[in-house]
């Protein structure tokens, strides 16, 4: 299993390491018991490495629970996903609209195109606002937020 290891307040992750590789690092005090180490891939598991030497098996036990739990609910579309797709079908779906009021009324596109600039002045600042929110919790390290892999960085 490839393990992924950070400073407990650092965001960048170093990535493709081996529990012997954590274990030669902490031999060789590139690191401490205090950093933070998780299956690459999954944050949300993210544990201190002296927690990790004390029970190897820990990410097992936490692979075994979210298989038992994945196959109980179906996974719920998060607000990080949902909101960039909602953003690009914003355009397509003004020109569809437009498209098909230019059928009912000659200036029906113009009218259609006005009115969806001006719902703009209402949407962006509700998309930045958002945007904010998920960059905040994400900083938090709030784990139901975090299902994005670990980024790679070396030390």
């Amino acid at each position: 299993m490839k393990l992924a290891i950070k400073k407990p307040k650092e965001e960048f992750w170093k990535t493709d390491l081996s529990f012997e590789d954590i274990q030669k690092m902490l031999q060789a005090e590139k690191i401490t018991e205090e950093w933070l180490v998780c299956p690459q891939g999954e944050v949300e598991d993210a544990v201190l490495i002296s927690e990790l030497l004390a029970n190897p098996s820990v990410f097992k036990a936490h692979s075994n629970k979210k298989k038992e739990a994945s196959k109980t609910k179906p996974e719920k579309q998060a607000l990080n996903v949902l909101l960039p797709c909602l953003a690009l079908a914003y355009i397509p779906m003004v020109f569809l609209v437009a498209f098909l009021s230019c059928a009912v009324d000659p200036f029906g596109g113009y009218y259609v195109f006005v009115y969806s600039g001006v719902a703009l002045l209402g949407v962006i600042p509700c998309y930045v606002v958002s945007l904010l929110n998920l960059t905040a919790k994400r900083k938090k390290m709030v784990p139901t937020q975090l299902k994005s892999p670990c980024f790679k960085f070396s030390l």
